[in-house]
């Protein structure tokens, strides 16, 4: 069976309904595989998606990072593999032995059932028998007990039993008394019963005869003998084996080779020969019997529980093959409960005395005393209880307790409570997750788009922009932000394909063709109801169950959310349209034809013109399944609200938007010049937030493949290959210059730690150079010294209070010498100095070098792929989206004329970008993964456990989001993550990583949302 985090794979049972009513009929999904059957398709593909999924170990060979099907197989063909290597007649006896067997470990098992069996053969089995030398492949015939066996046997079960053992052994280096060899068929021995090498029974005849061979090896291999007891009672060395020697060409198992001339042509010669071996001469082929083998071959036939004390059982089919027990005996089962019993209390005891002090050790017996010549009773001796084994840490985070040692740690049982209001949350399930993905590529292609970064709040803030209704006289305008990021998308769309694709009343557009399919539903469910009813009922009942269809696949049109949001346009309606009037609409529009790309959508300053194109772009690209609201979204921008009479008459109430609405940047004056365009701007001005949020997904998803943004992640990916070479040759100089630091007596972590004080997000390291100036300065603190020059001043510098033996000498006492030796050690500090302080600039250099490369791997790495920082105990996703892959249009800045200008811009946005998102957020677990977790678990209890740390008002389910926005709760969130467990180690470690800008960017927001 394989396994899944070492545990097998726990079936699913026959559904209830299908066995109380066996003689049901209804279809089923099968899996041929697992033989499960499932009553519906979704519970069948989530099933099928989990054994698809390379979590899986092969419990036979241990390989693992397989799917379920892929360990089957590789368990099947290894078993099969397995069996046909190992000795047919040794698997009824080994698994006889392991039968009902208590032993701790399968390594145990498998030495002691290696160790019973080594020397005992069993007829069948095919062997080398050694003689004179050489090796030759034989097979064993019969095998002869001793008869000190048999008699105990006969004594014990009331039978007879026959035997012509033979007493002695044949010696291999011995020759034969008539000097004949032993491989000649007309060979006799004289030590045989019968006067020959076969087997003859004696003349008696038994009552009840028993096969000597059945019995053979029983007691030795009964693992619930002690091993001397055993050997003492079944003695492999007094059996004798009937043999018969083989050729080479006749072994079934290709693997098997002979040493020695004897696999040549003296083998071939003696073929058909018996004789009558024991064990001395005997010994098998490795490759069919191994601890190996015996260990592969044991753990593929035994199964055991998990409980303490539980015994190795052997499968049923093959304990009814090989006609074994498969009920344990009373006796056995006795025994088995006061084991368990024992095991149980000894752990009790453990438990209650573990904070008393350990016992002391057992006098060893001869170390004098009164009582050291005599023997101490087992059942006196104080047993030390065994330590339990370390834990070592990481492990699954759900089997992480936590204990006092983690509360007085600082560590949070509780995890801090998080704010449900994230960014579209009140528009549904889904919402949340979209917006931060249209968010996302938006400011993470930003230079392929040529889109200057924006944050989350301001997109957010444009998109529930509530626009003045327009008069006759006075018209809105969209926010500049939503008509830039709607035309540079339907730039890059129209990039998309080489050439244009025929429009929509050409019968080729995905949206007409869709429309086609759902009119042949629509007429299909017509025709049925007109058999019951007439032709206009018909048609009304065949649109509601359209419209039914519609809002299944698409989600409601009017619910609290929008209703509240149409309430501040002015109490506006949708126009509901059936499915005939909505083809109808698509036929008859002018702008949703084949050459919609060739629309004018304007400049950056100004974007007119752009609803055009976007309805084009609908037709083409547009159909339920990738734009599941595209019937109400095109429905509105074809036929929105009514625009209001004159200023005077207009009961629409004064909107608060966030421009002034009687600004120029709000309202421009209606001329009535092109009023088709005015209501199709005004269509999608008065399209939901939700809706506006709809169409641009869909747009942002057909720009991703454009060929811009296509050139654009392979540039990203190529330069990061650059940086990574770049990083290794930026941290190699700084490993030189730090030792050429250290040489000159200048502490290297003292100088990180101010480095890191000191310098700010941009990389600013000009404090960190001031300082060390300083310090670095001659006419202040003077120079550290390093092991060199002091020795050197120490055999140079004239010391007065010990005796020097150039001291008085004319050479160091002339004033002239003195002087010159002044000015040759002011020189040499100077030097040092100056050599001292460009070690410093040039490690200060290095350190805003690698700053900046760290930044900018950091910026292409978000522009090529999105990930989580990592995951909970519980499988919920902390995302932070740091939006820097979309700061200043990659971030450098060009030297020369106008830099100046340029880097202040760059900085803005560096300003900006360190705001950001300002938040992180937490994704609750997926509901697949989610299954595929509590595979194996209380169910209950995981729930028990998330109310106990999570809070039951703070379980996030699959699919809803939350997030953070406050420092304090950040630090929080951290101190309650544990990093025992592998999952929340990883993300305290990610976290500690980003760190430093994540909790700038939230500080920041923080402050300004104040």
């Amino acid at each position: 069976m394989p396994l899944v985090r070492r545990k097998q794979v726990a079936m699913h049972s026959v559904p209830s309904e299908l066995v109380d009513n066996p003689y049901d009929t209804r279809d089923v999904f099968y899996l041929e595989e697992t033989g499960e059957i499932f009553l519906d398709y979704e519970s069948y593909a989530s099933r099928m998606s989990f054994y698809k999924m390379k979590v899986f170990q092969c419990e036979t060979t241990g390989k693992g990072g397989l799917d379920y099907f892929q360990a089957l197989q590789s368990e099947q063909t290894e078993s099969s593999n397995l069996l046909a290597r190992f000795p047919d007649p040794l698997k009824a006896a080994v698994l006889r032995s392991v039968q009902w067997r208590v032993v701790g470990r399968l390594d145990s098992l498998v030495d002691q059932v290696y160790d019973r069996y080594v020397d005992r053969y069993h007829a069948g089995e095919k062997i080398f028998v050694d003689i004179q030398g050489e090796k030759y492949w034989a097979r064993i015939l019969k095998v002869f007990p001793p008869k000190a066996l048999l008699a105990t046997w006969s004594a014990h079960n009331g039978n007879h039993v026959s035997s012509s053992a033979n007493p002695n052994m044949l010696h291999p280096n011995r020759s034969a008394p008539n000097g004949l060899s032993p491989l000649n068929p007309n060979y006799t021995n004289p030590n045989s019963p019968s006067g020959s090498n076969h087997y003859s029974p004696h003349n008696e005849v038994p009552t009840t005869q028993i096969d000597p061979g059945s019995i053979a090896h029983r007691i030795g291999g009964d693992l619930s003998l002690p091993s001397n007891e055993a050997l003492s009672k079944d003695d492999p060395a007094a059996y004798f084996y009937q043999v018969q020697l083989i050729e080479e060409g006749d072994e079934d198992e290709s693997g098997a080779e002979v040493n020695g001339s004897g696999s040549g042509g003296g083998g071939a010669k003696w073929a058909g020969s018996t004789m009558e071996v024991q064990m001395g001469v005997m010994s098998r082929d490795r490759l069919a019997f191994s601890k190996s083998i015996l260990r592969r071959f044991i753990r593929e036939c035994v199964t055991r529980e998990a409980a303490i004390a539980s015994p190795w059982v052997v499968k049923p089919a093959l304990a009814i093959k090989y006609g074994l027990e498969t009920e344990m005996p009373a006796a056995m089962r006795k025994s088995m409960e006061r084991v368990k019993a024992g095991e149980l209390e000894k752990r009790k005891k453990v438990w209650e005395d573990k904070e008393d002090r350990p016992s002391k050790k057992i006098k060893k017996q001869g170390d004098g005393g009164e009582d050291s010549g005599r023997a101490t009773p087992v059942s006196k001796v104080k047993e030390t209880p065994t330590p339990a084994p370390v834990r070592r840490y990481p492990i699954e985070d759900l089997d992480v307790v936590f204990t006092d040692r983690d509360r007085k740690a600082g560590r949070l049982e509780i995890r801090p409570p998080f704010s449900r209001e994230v960014p579209f949350g009140e528009w549904g399930p889904g919402a949340c997750e979209k917006f931060l993905m249209v968010w996302s590529i938006l400011t993470t292609f930003g230079k392929p788009l040529q889109l200057s970064f924006f944050t989350m709040d301001e997109f957010e803030q444009a998109l529930n922009h509530a626009y003045t209704p327009p008069t006759q006289s006075r018209f809105p305008r969209p926010i500049p932000l939503m008509a830039e990021v709607h035309g540079v998308l339907l730039q890059h769309i129209c990039d998309r394909a080489d050439k244009a694709a025929p429009g929509a009343w050409d019968g080729n557009g995905l949206l007409y063709e869709s429309l086609e399919e759902q009119e042949e539903i629509w007429s299909k469910n017509r025709e049925k109801l007109m058999a019951v009813m007439d032709s206009q009922e018909a048609e009304t009942q065949a649109d509601a169950m359209d419209q039914k269809r519609f809002v299944k696949l698409g989600g409601s049109e009017e619910d609290v959310q929008a209703y509240v949001w149409r309430s501040k346009l002015g109490g506006v309606r949708v126009t509901e349209l059936t499915l005939v009037d909505f083809r109808d609409a698509l036929a008859q529009n002018e702008w949703m034809h084949s050459e919609w790309r060739k629309g004018e959508i304007g400049t950056v300053d100004e974007r007119t013109g752009w609803e055009r194109v976007l309805l084009g772009c609908i037709a083409e690209f547009a159909t339920p399944e990738t734009f599941p609201r595209v019937r109400s979204i095109v429905g509105q921008l074809l036929y929105p609200p009514p625009i209001a009479k004159p200023d005077e008459q207009s009961d629409a109430p004064k909107i608060a938007t966030l421009d002034d609405p009687d600004s120029d940047s709000e309202l421009e004056s209606n001329s009535g010049d092109d009023e088709d365009e005015n209501n199709l701007r005004w269509g999608w001005m008065a399209l939901t937030p939700r809706d506006k949020l709809e169409l641009l997904a869909f747009l942002a998803d057909l720009a991703m493949t454009s060929r811009g943004i296509r050139a654009f992640m392979d540039e990203c990916d190529a330069r990061l290959t650059t940086l990574r070479k770049e990083k290794i040759e930026v941290n190699r100089e700084r490993k030189r210059v730090a030792e050429l630091l250290e040489e000159a007596g200048v502490s290297v972590t003292k100088m990180e730690e101010k480095m890191n004080g000191t310098a700010n997000q941009n990389g600013d390291v000009d404090d960190l150079v001031d300082a060390t100036s300083e310090a670095g300065s001659a006419s202040t603190t003077p120079l550290p010294e390093s092991g060199a020059t002091t020795r050197r001043k120490s055999r140079t510098a004239p010391n007065s209070t010990a005796p020097n033996s150039h001291a008085g000498t004319p050479e160091t006492t002339h004033p002239v010498n003195q002087r010159a030796a002044a000015r040759a050690q002011a020189a040499e500090h100077k030097g040092l100095v100056k050599q001292r302080q460009a070690h410093i600039d040039e490690a200060a250099k290095l350190e805003k070098q690698l700053a900046e490369i760290e930044r900018e791997f950091r910026q292409l790495l978000g522009a090529t792929r999105m990930k989580p920082l990592g995951k909970d105990r519980f499988h919920n996703r902390l995302w932070w989206f740091d939006g820097i892959a979309g700061v200043g249009m990659g971030g450098k800045v060009s030297e020369g004329k106008g830099s100046k200008g340029k880097g202040r811009a760059v900085e803005k946005e560096r300003e900006r970008e360190a705001q950001g998102v300002g938040r992180i957020f937490l994704q609750g677990p997926e509901k697949g993964e989610w299954e595929f977790v509590m595979n194996g678990r209380d169910e209950r209890a995981v729930r028990a456990r998330r109310i106990a740390e999570e809070g039951e008002e703070y379980m996030l389910e699959p699919g809803e989001w939350a997030m953070y926005a406050e420092p304090e709760q950040i630090d929080e969130f951290i101190a309650w993550l544990n990093p025992k467990g592998t999952r929340e180690l990883h993300l305290k470690n990610a976290l500690a990583k980003w760190g430093e800008p994540l909790m700038a960017a939230v500080g920041k927001r923080s402050l300004v949302s104040r």
